[in-house]
């Protein structure tokens, strides 16, 4: 008997065991993979500071006085990308698929989003060559689209998996427990791979392609996991849309707390994204260390997400979901906004000491809101979910996620962007470090508004009309 058969009949879908919770937890983990190798090494391979060993395989040339190639083509592909998500959402949404309306989309999506991030190492053109731009477009593009197929219903069946707040903010702490620890090491730890492969006598490209190849053939495992793991028929709740399309994508922004919640949520994502690619410039334009050391600032933001991983759920029962994101919030914003205050140096030099003090406090407070970062917005976003269900009779988690992510994919095109602006335009060498300083406090101003907007965010009268349908 499937879901919505299951629900007519009266009867409730079976509660997942917790192994096959762990299972459906490491895909995020998987996509998460591959999306800091197109967001982080990407970027650090076709845009390299000076003297590490790479050579800039797109032009850094700012055009118009803002953009630049690689932005450009972050950009292209994020058009791809947003365009994706409402549709692959709806598609979802009123899937009848026997493999399930969720499962059947991860299927199609796993395949090229480990895939193509490996083929973005290996541009076909000379350095600086406008093939390889054309190819870095063309892949990120393509890489973008699959990601939506995988991702946007593998998140639309949180809700629909967990049926109460208590067991959301669960399962979300589980999917981030599951994720956070190996994507926030692999992030911070992939240039030591660099490190290592020039200690082997291996080219900077060469090692850079060998993490590369590494780390999607770990994805691909962890994607493949949650695909074996989760049957809608016996875990999943929820009942078909008939909507179509545009009544669809009309009739949910047109629901004014979730409008609320996504531009909060958009400045604040902006600014998170702003800080993971960073993390090798900080160390070797800033510090004066080697690509290395940002496996250390890792450990740093590890050990304040184990706080914030401790605390959110606490939070959530004293304070509520909403509060609890916006204390998050506020701690990133004023921890970002403490970067700008940094000024380039070498080990032992006469700032150095300071510039480390600056630094560890700052990735290590980080490290409490990320933590919020993973679990609270699915526990909010489920809120306006279920109201919604309970206006119109179908779950359209996936509409709702598609449309977030329609959003949030410009949004991270526009902060890889604003990177490549301020790297460019303001400087990216020991000689001209306000462009990798600039970072800090162009993400905390970010998420100083996305607090104030949080405030307007009605989750009483949310709960409450959810309750009274």
């Amino acid at each position: 008997m499937n879901a919505p058969a299951r629900e007519q009949a009266g009867l409730r879908p079976e509660p997942m065991p917790t192994g096959r919770r762990i299972a459906y937890g490491l895909g995020c983990a998987g996509f998460q993979l591959t999306d800091r190798i197109v967001v982080a090494i990407a970027l650090y391979f076709y845009l390299p500071p000076p003297g590490r060993g790479l050579v800039p395989q797109v032009t850094e040339t700012v055009f118009f006085g803002v953009f630049t190639v690689y932005g450009l083509a972050m950009l292209v592909g994020r058009v791809f990308d947003s365009l994706a998500d409402p549709l692959v959402g709806h598609g979802s949404d009123r899937s009848r698929s026997r493999l399930g309306r969720r499962r059947s989309f991860l299927i199609y999506g796993v395949g090229p989003m480990v895939v193509v991030p490996v083929l973005l190492f290996w541009p076909p053109g000379e350095p600086g060559s406008r093939l390889n731009a054309y190819w870095l477009a063309g892949l990120l593009a393509l890489y973008f689209i699959a990601f939506t197929v995988y991702v946007a219903p593998y998140l639309a069946l949180l809700p629909e998996l967990a049926w109460s707040q208590e067991s959301r903010v669960r399962l979300s702490r589980l999917l981030a427990f599951a994720s956070f620890p190996a994507v926030a090491l692999f992030g911070s730890a992939w240039p030591v791979g660099l490190d290592l492969g020039r200690a082997a006598g291996l080219g900077a490209a060469t090692s850079l392609r060998l993490v590369v190849v590494a780390a999607s053939g770990l994805a691909l495992l962890l994607c493949i996991a949650p695909i074996l793991a989760v049957d809608e028929r016996r875990y999943a709740r929820g009942t078909p849309s008939d909507l179509t399309l545009t009544r669809a994508v009309a009739e949910t922004l047109r629901n004014r707390p979730f409008c609320l919640y996504l531009v909060a949520q958009l400045l604040f994502v902006f600014g998170v994204n702003l800080i993971q690619p960073a993390m090798p410039y900080f160390a070797t334009v800033v510090l004066g260390r080697s690509e290395g050391f940002a496996f250390t600032l890792g450990l740093a933001l590890l050990a304040g997400s184990a706080v914030g991983f401790a605390a959110v759920g606490a939070l959530v029962r004293r304070i509520g979901p909403k509060r609890a994101m916006m204390l998050c919030i506020g701690i990133f914003a004023v921890a970002m906004g403490s970067l700008g205050f940094l000024e380039a140096d070498v080990p032992g030099g006469p700032r150095d000491a300071r510039n480390l003090a600056i630094v560890f406090g700052a990735i290590g407070a980080i490290g409490i809101p990320v933590a919020g970062m993973l679990i609270l917005p699915y526990v909010l976003i489920s809120q306006v979910i279920d109201y919604d269900e309970r206006r119109t009779g179908a779950n359209r988690s996936a509409m709702y996620f598609g449309v977030q992510g329609f959003f949030t994919k410009w949004v991270y095109g526009v902060s890889l962007w604003a990177i490549t602006f301020l790297l460019s335009r303001f400087g990216n060498s020991p000689a001209e470090p306000l462009g990798v300083i600039l970072i800090g406090p162009v993400a905390g101003g970010a998420c100083l508004l996305a607090v104030a907007l949080y405030t307007l965010y009605p989750e009483r009268e949310i709960l409450r009309a959810a309750q009274r349908g």
